[in-house]
């Protein structure tokens, strides 16, 4: 099954074969994750509007959140999908079964799979690092006999990004062409955090920046469990 590129210009009827794909697939008895895959690489549409909530999958026109996609997708079939392998699949990223990284890789297409590995390194991994961080921050208080944790938040924005966070969230606001500082959505903290990474990595050497991934697939590789350290899938 071609995939195709994210379009601005989709409407919502350009959604439907993707939809169509999955059911049909499913319901035919193929294994779903094959034919999740096949439909996330089918789908066309950056973001939709379903019951009056906007749903975004591509962040910043630049990092493609697959699984926000997958989850929208598998409510066409809610009950093709163990509620333990929905699971799996949405808290930890983990491909579906019988589907493997090259065939992930297949199925998403160039564009797509690099705007995967945007959201991966610039999302996922970036949250992983602010943990990291924190956790040095934490352990430096605690040496010098402070442990409350007041101002972490501040110490890890101005290690990683120069400034403390409500500056920068003004400064991401302001580039964004909001004039107030409103209440984050979970779209508007992935888009924050995918700008925030845009800027560690502006602002840094590579082997800086080497070193901060490195830091931040280590505390994902823990909080995972995973038997080595993540990549994308």
């Amino acid at each position: 099954m071609a995939a195709g590129d994210f379009s601005t210009g989709a409407r919502p009827e350009d959604t439907a074969p993707a939809i169509e794909h999955l059911v049909r697939e499913t319901g035919a008895g193929r294994p779903w994750g094959g034919a999740l895959v096949e439909a996330v690489g089918m789908w066309t549409a950056p973001c939709e509007t379903i019951d009056g909530i906007e749903l975004t999958y591509l962040i910043g026109g630049e990092a493609f959140d697959w699984l926000a996609l997958a989850e929208r997708l598998l409510r066409a079939v809610p009950d093709t999908v163990a509620a333990p392998e929905r699971e799996r699949l949405l808290s930890t990223g983990a491909l579906p079964p019988g589907v493997t990284p090259e065939r992930f890789k297949e199925a998403l297409g160039v564009s797509k799979y690099r705007a995967h590995l945007n959201f991966f390194y610039g999302v996922v991994v970036e949250e992983a690092l602010w943990l990291a961080v924190e956790r040095e921050m934490l352990k430096q208080a605690g040496v010098r006999g402070r442990n409350d944790g007041v101002g972490v938040q501040d110490l890890v924005m101005r290690r990683l990004y120069g400034a403390d966070m409500l500056p920068l969230v003004r400064r991401f606001n302001r580039e964004r062409g909001h004039t107030r500082t409103v209440r984050f959505t979970l779209t508007d903290w992935k888009a924050f955090t995918y700008w925030l990474f845009k800027l560690r990595v502006a602002r840094s050497d590579s082997a800086r920046t080497a070193s901060d991934t490195r830091k931040g697939l280590s505390v994902l590789h823990e909080l995972r469990g995973d038997g080595e350290l993540p990549a994308p899938a």
